[in-house]
């Protein structure tokens, strides 16, 4: 059986090249528009995306199933690669404020911010007894949404930029990241890196690795539970 990544990438060497080539960044950031569309449910059309082919029928159990052999779980991934895809299009990338707020905390029913990095399965478990699942969907929704505003608006003049101490500082000071090792080595990482490479990690490769992994994770709950999902 092809997984979602293998499907995947040869389209994502092919962004890489087009990114990066002197005279294909237009035509990649198009490119870029349409696999980023495949990660959401911003697609108002019949064919469905491989975002909302996971989603399509999958109830709150299934999503905050983690089987006793896997650390995480459908909410665990999607908050995981939401936050990341909030924190980097628009603290790294457009200097601008994230969709995240103390309003959607409230509204999602939880009271952290980071990217989850850092979580225990107990803390997987933790979080998967408060998460409003559509309310999930919805920030994901959301943060989709503005990704695509942000993408449109890279300047390939600033293609090589690298993100400054400032915004690296926010990533901190607005916890999407905490000083615990296995969250915080991602400040050096993202730091590195230029908007091109963040387009590509993680704001696309990233994404699709854990949708694959959603993917596992409903088949596992579909076979505990045949009138699920």
């Amino acid at each position: 059986m092809v997984t979602v990544t293998q499907e995947w990438n040869p389209k994502q060497k092919k962004l890489s090249r087009l990114l990066s080539s002197s005279d294909g960044f237009k035509e990649g950031i198009t490119l870029c528009l349409n696999l980023h569309d495949e990660l959401h449910d911003i697609r108002q059309e019949t064919a469905l995306t491989i975002y909302q082919r996971l989603i399509k029928g999958l109830t709150p159990e299934a999503i905050k199933y983690r089987p006793a052999n896997s650390f995480s779980s459908i909410a665990w991934n999607l908050w995981h690669i939401t936050r990341i895809e909030d924190a980097i299009s628009n603290i790294l990338i457009n200097n601008s404020k994230q969709i995240m707020s103390n309003e959607w905390m409230d509204r999602l029913n939880v009271k952290v911010t980071d990217t989850g990095n850092a979580f225990t399965k107990d803390d997987v478990d933790a979080f998967d007894t408060l998460i409003n699942t559509q309310e999930l969907l919805e920030y994901r929704k959301a943060v989709g949404r503005n990704t695509q505003q942000v993408i449109l608006a890279i300047d390939e003049r600033e293609k090589k930029r690298k993100p400054s101490k400032e915004q690296l500082n926010r990533l901190v000071s607005e916890q999407v990241l905490t000083n615990e090792k296995d969250s915080i080595w991602l400040l050096e990482f993202w730091g590195k890196k230029t908007p091109i490479g963040l387009i590509l990690m993680p704001l696309t490769r990233h994404q699709i690795v854990h949708l694959n992994n959603c993917f596992k994770l409903k088949d596992a709950y579909s076979r505990i539970s045949p009138a699920g999902s």
